[in-house]
């Protein structure tokens, strides 16, 4: 179910998210036959970054998490590396709330080499984190236990799940396979 905030509160297709599915399909979607994240294959693709690039775009994502931040009240928004930090800056920046980065491997040079996340924080905090696009969140999930390593607690959202993980989404997106498999 597509929602903001929390499912119970939500009563249909609210305009914002029937504008995010159409911003998706007129900015963000292809068609073809792509390798996803996970080694999954898909017919088609949500090129996250065509509609982060447009800060008008991106912002107006970033106010859909208003709802969530109201209802989960964390210290500090966090975003997986790449897409993840991209609306996490902007949620950070629109709510006033300090943000931190999560890395998928160590940076492995510099004053922080080593460590996954950057940014300040302390064993205790509760962390919202956010990714661009979920396909099977295990990514995502890596993520959070890393969060928890560090004494965080976290909650993790993403902005599109391509709904088959079980990480809460702002909106759900699949579409059917453009032609039908023929093959067993």
């Amino acid at each position: 179910m597509e929602h903001l905030g929390r499912p119970e509160r939500a009563s249909g297709p609210m305009p914002e998210l029937v504008w995010l599915r159409k911003i998706i399909v007129e900015r963000a979607l292809t068609r073809g036959d792509y390798v996803l994240s996970g080694g999954v294959r898909s017919d088609y693709y949500i090129d996250k970054f065509s509609l982060f690039a447009d800060p008008h775009v991106l912002r107006r994502i970033a106010r859909l998490f208003t709802t969530i931040i109201a209802d989960l009240n964390p210290d500090i928004i966090g975003g997986t590396e790449l897409g993840g930090v991209v609306i996490a800056t902007a949620v950070s920046q629109l709510s006033g709330i300090p943000m931190i980065a999560v890395r998928k491997q160590p940076k492995g040079y510099g004053a922080f080499a080593d460590e996954y996340v950057e940014g300040p924080y302390s064993p205790g905090q509760h962390v919202l984190l956010l990714e661009d696009v979920v396909t099977s969140g295990r990514q995502m999930m890596a993520a959070v236990a890393r969060l928890q390593k560090l004494g965080l607690r976290a909650t993790p959202y993403a902005v599109i799940s391509r709904g088959f993980a079980p990480i809460p989404a702002l909106i759900q997106f699949s579409l059917p396979r453009s032609e039908p498999k023929t093959e067993n």
